[in-house]
């Protein structure tokens, strides 16, 4: 097996320069194994941080106006709550749309056109943009095995008990412990705020090998598909930009193309490396393939596209959103393979044999 090349520049956050010269250098790579490309820009959010400080602002001020019309504070905090589970779960961004946006990059194999609905019956993805540092998020990652991050935070330990305390209030229940249930709620909501700060604080766009494994596995898998193949494979390949800010990439796309790849049953295949934050990882070294995804691992992912591979890759929950998460919203098969090296790559190939349409 031979590795992938792509040498990349270190990526940056969506929509960097960086960005764009990663997009380039992939673009190339994908030509040079004989492949049409295009490089097609896309609006993203500016900052995946800059929106959920925006949610916790909002429920801030909510519980602010609620200490005079505690009704009309306690419906802002449910309007911020909603904005962020269906933003997060659902895929429908509403006050999210509030952070400015700029343009990242796709980059398809083949380009769109009829060849998406005539000929693709495999879909491989991967995100190429690079995360800003995040000390704080990375800390509890780790700590509680990607189960709370600060996003999930301000769900849960922020905007509810401000919620409480303020419909306790609409009820004419008062008292020093409401406040104090208010108050601790709006000390997480300002917490979090702090956070999105320390994101923005500590950016970092250098990447290291371990951050561009993904695009060198998926690489790989080509190589593998069209050696083993008579002639070009129907499989397309998708680099994605802003793959850490909730996929905005994949959104970008997967909106314009689901009725055709469905028409063909495709499967979308997806890389992350084994490392990646947010993955419930047990055994670093083994190769995982999930079974469910989201910030709040509510998307059930077809896992079971991998029962027939020789690995037997055990079924994880990947607490994030990825291109394969979007693809399985909009009903398509899909799953991610979470690892590194030969052996995930041996998963994806066996993926791309088990969800082939079987030929007559």
């Amino acid at each position: 097996m031979t590795a992938a090349e792509p040498n990349l520049p270190p990526t940056g956050v969506a929509g960097s320069d960086l960005e764009r010269q990663a997009a380039k250098r992939l673009a190339d790579a994908l030509r040079e194994r004989g492949r049409a490309v295009s490089v097609e820009s896309v609006s993203v959010r500016l900052s995946e941080g800059s929106c959920v400080a925006i949610h916790a602002l909002i429920a801030l001020g909510g519980g602010l106006i609620g200490l005079k019309w505690p009704l009309i504070g306690s419906a802002i905090v449910l309007i911020a709550a909603f904005s962020f589970y269906a933003e997060r779960s659902l895929g429908l961004t509403l006050i999210g749309r509030l952070v400015p946006t700029r343009a990242s990059q796709n980059v398809m194999s083949p380009p769109p056109g009829p060849a998406w609905h005539q000929d693709v019956e495999i879909v491989l993805t991967a995100g190429y943009d690079l995360p800003a540092s995040y000390p704080t998020g990375e800390w509890l990652s780790r700590r509680f095995s990607g189960r709370l991050t600060t996003d999930r935070l301000l769900l849960w330990a922020g905007i509810v008990p401000v919620f409480v305390a303020l419909m306790l209030q609409a009820a004419d229940v008062d008292g020093v412990w409401v406040q104090i249930i208010q108050l601790i709620g709006s000390i997480v909501l300002l917490s979090l705020v702090a956070a999105q700060v320390d994101r923005a604080m500590a950016a970092d766009a250098e990447a290291d090998e371990a951050d561009l494994k993904a695009t060198d596995n998926l690489l790989a898998v080509l190589d593998e598909a069209i050696e083993e193949s008579d002639g070009d494979p129907p499989i397309a390949v998708c680099f994605f930009g802003a793959e850490t800010g909730s996929a905005q990439g994949a959104a970008a796309f997967f909106s314009g193309f689901e009725s055709d790849l469905r028409a063909g049953d495709a499967a979308v295949i997806n890389f992350v490396n084994g490392s990646a934050p947010g993955s419930r990882i047990t055994r670093k070294a083994r190769v995982l393939i999930t079974a469910k995804e989201g910030d709040l691992a509510s998307m059930k992912m077809n896992d079971e596209m991998g029962s027939e591979s020789p690995i037997k890759p055990e079924p994880a929950i990947l607490r994030k959103t990825t291109a394969a998460t979007i693809a399985r919203r909009r009903g398509l098969r899909s799953t991610t393979v979470v690892g590194s090296g030969d052996d995930a790559v041996d998963v994806g190939l066996d993926l791309i044999d088990n969800s082939a349409p079987a030929t007559e």
